[in-house]
C-alpha cells in the first residue's frame, strides 16, 4: 500500500506539469453560482390571518450569494389596525440565500426592532431569527415569512410556500 502511494505522488506531479497552462486557469475561472434576491413589497393581510387580518404589512430585501458568501438586509414593517399601535417594525442582516427558478429563500437575523403582540408590552426581537420566500412571479409575486419570536423554529435558508399575494411588489429572483 505504501508503494502504491510514493508511485502517485511523483505521477500526479507529472501529471499536473504536463497539463496545458490554459487548461489550469479555465478550470479555476468555473464560476459559483450566484443568487440575489432584491425589491420590495406591501398588502392587507387577508382573513387567513385570523386576528392580523386588515392589517398593512410591508417588506423590503436586498440580498446577494455567490455560494460561499451571503450579504443583505431586509426591513419589516407591520401596521395595526387603524389607531392601534404599530405591530412590528424590525431590520436585519440576511445570512443566507438559495434561489432557483424564480423562487428565494433568504433568511438572517433582527439587529433591532420590536414586535407589539396584542396586550402585552413592545417586545424587543433584537438577534431572533427570521425567513422568507419569494416567488418571482412578475407583477403578481407571492411570499411568506416565518418568525422566530412567535415560536417558529427557522434554520438556515429554511422557507415556507410563498402563499401572500401583496398588492404591490417588485421582487427580483436570481439563481
Amino acid at each position: 500500500m505504501n508503494r502504491t502511494i510514493a508511485l502517485a505522488t511523483p505521477l500526479a506531479a507529472l501529471a499536473l506539469l504536463a497539463t496545458p497552462a490554459g487548461a489550469v486557469s479555465e478550470a479555476a475561472a468555473v464560476e459559483a453560482p450566484v443568487y440575489s434576491l432584491r425589491g420590495s413589497a406591501s398588502g392587507t393581510l387577508p382573513e387567513s390571518f385570523g386576528q392580523w387580518a386588515g392589517e398593512k404589512v410591508r417588506f423590503a430585501i436586498d440580498a446577494t450569494s455567490d455560494g460561499t458568501k451571503t450579504r443583505g438586509t431586509f426591513d419589516v414593517f407591520h401596521a395595526g389596525k387603524p389607531g392601534e399601535p404599530t405591530v412590528g417594525d424590525f431590520e436585519g442582516k440576511i445570512s443566507c440565500l438559495v434561489a432557483a427558478d424564480g423562487i428565494a429563500v433568504a433568511t438572517g437575523v433582527i439587529s433591532k426592532g420590536y414586535v407589539k403582540l396584542g396586550d402585552k408590552p413592545a417586545m424587543d426581537v433584537t438577534g431572533k431569527k427570521v425567513s422568507f420566500t419569494v416567488h418571482d412571479k412578475g407583477r403578481r409575486d407571492t411570499m411568506f415569512w416565518m418568525w422566530e419570536f412567535l415560536g417558529a423554529p427557522v434554520n438556515a435558508c429554511q422557507g415556507t410556500v410563498p402563499m401572500f399575494e401583496p398588492s404591490k411588489s417588485s421582487f427580483k429572483v436570481k439563481g
